[in-house]
């Protein structure tokens, strides 16, 4: 079996940011600026890139032949560059896909929760008023979403906003009855 350079190693790891990036640009060519703007509506609800990351791997992209890169100037705003995916990118996009896993899972509040007898009560408390709050709005933007949402031109974005909404009233609930179960033990 022949010995692979760490170049060749590299390239066929795909990344969850490659990924999305590649999906996002399926659509169509679009600029950084408009990539970050198309994934706060769409892949920004369980994937958020910095913008730094998000320029990053568009670099790699292009560098590997994934995606291509044009300037356009611009009379009245800075150049911009327009990215476009290629064959080749199609290819590390339906590759990735399949290969894409889940990362560990990090989560500070539960970690917080989880030593919460080591912390003030009325802190914990707090901690999960905002858990209930912030997923009751996530929850409410999600359903506004759903209500002017293409279900059948749609159905695989529609597959996660369904996903998206389980998981923040799944969350809400759970605060809500962490608090019901604190205030027993007042």
């Amino acid at each position: 079996m022949p010995l692979r350079t760490k170049t060749q190693t590299a390239a066929s790891t795909v990344t969850a940011t490659e990924v999305a990036v590649l999906g996002l640009l399926v659509e169509g060519e679009r600029s950084g600026y408009d990539l970050l703007r198309q994934a706060e509506k769409s892949v920004g609800f369980f994937w958020t890139p910095a913008k730094t990351q998000l320029y990053a791997v568009l670099r790699k992209l292009v560098a590997n032949r994934f995606a291509t890169a044009r300037r356009v100037r611009q009379s009245d705003r800075p150049d911009k560059t327009l990215y476009r995916i290629t064959a080749a990118g199609e290819e590390r996009l339906r590759h990735g896909l399949e290969q894409v896993q889940s990362t560990v899972n990090k989560n500070p509040l539960e970690l917080r929760i989880f030593f919460g007898e080591h912390r003030p009560l009325e802190a914990v408390v707090a901690d999960l008023e905002a858990v209930r709050d912030q997923q009751r709005a996530h929850l409410e933007e999600l359903e506004e979403i759903d209500r002017t949402f293409d279900h059948d031109e749609y159905l695989f974005p529609y597959l996660t906003l369904l996903r998206g909404k389980a998981n923040a009233a799944a969350d809400a609930a759970w605060a809500e009855q962490a608090l019901a179960l604190l205030a027993r033990r007042r």
